[in-house]
């Protein structure tokens, strides 16, 4: 680019006279490079790996699924409560059996503490689902789900750890 000596604007190349102050382009012009602007590369810094989920500064990878962590808005751990009422019926009609054939027969009432024991063991076997839920200039995901609270925890924590470290 050159450059007018006299205002400094710039001068078309190839123009005899500075379009801005009529100056002759042939005094003392200044041409100057600019170099393209390199984007800043930053060492990627691993906050969280493990069981094929892998947190990063910038991204999030699940799988074969990756999100960048520029995306990212927020995150937070996302509870399923499945409901209970299944097992809590099978209790409670295991019960009726066996009080109402606790005068008649004995295997009335073994039938009923049979249903109350597999209402019971229903009832322990159902357990919370936990998800990692990103939130995203598109909307919400659930990016990772597990039975363990813990694990999931552990996931949020290094996202949020990747979202300051990013800035």
């Amino acid at each position: 680019m050159a450059f007018c000596a006299g205002c400094g604007s710039n001068v078309p190349s190839g123009s005899g006279f500075c379009t801005n102050c009529g100056q002759p382009a042939n005094a003392e012009q200044t041409t100057v490079k600019v170099a393209p602007a390199q984007p800043v590369r930053v060492a990627e810094q691993k906050f969280f790996e493990a069981d094929g989920v892998l947190v990063t500064n910038t991204r999030f990878v699940r799988g074969n699924e990756t999100f960048a962590m520029s995306g990212v808005t927020s995150v937070r751990a996302h509870t399923v409560v499945p409901p209970k009422t299944g097992p809590i019926i099978l209790i409670i009609f295991g019960a009726i059996i066996g009080l109402a054939s606790l005068q008649s027969s004995l295997s009335g009432v073994l039938v009923g503490v049979v249903v109350i024991g597999l209402g019971i063991l229903w009832f322990r076997g159902i357990k919370n689902s936990y998800f990692v839920r990103l939130v995203t200039a598109s909307g919400e995901r659930d990016a990772v789900s597990s039975f363990d609270a813990n694990y999931i925890g552990g996931i949020v924590d290094a996202v949020n750890q990747a979202i300051i470290h990013r800035g």
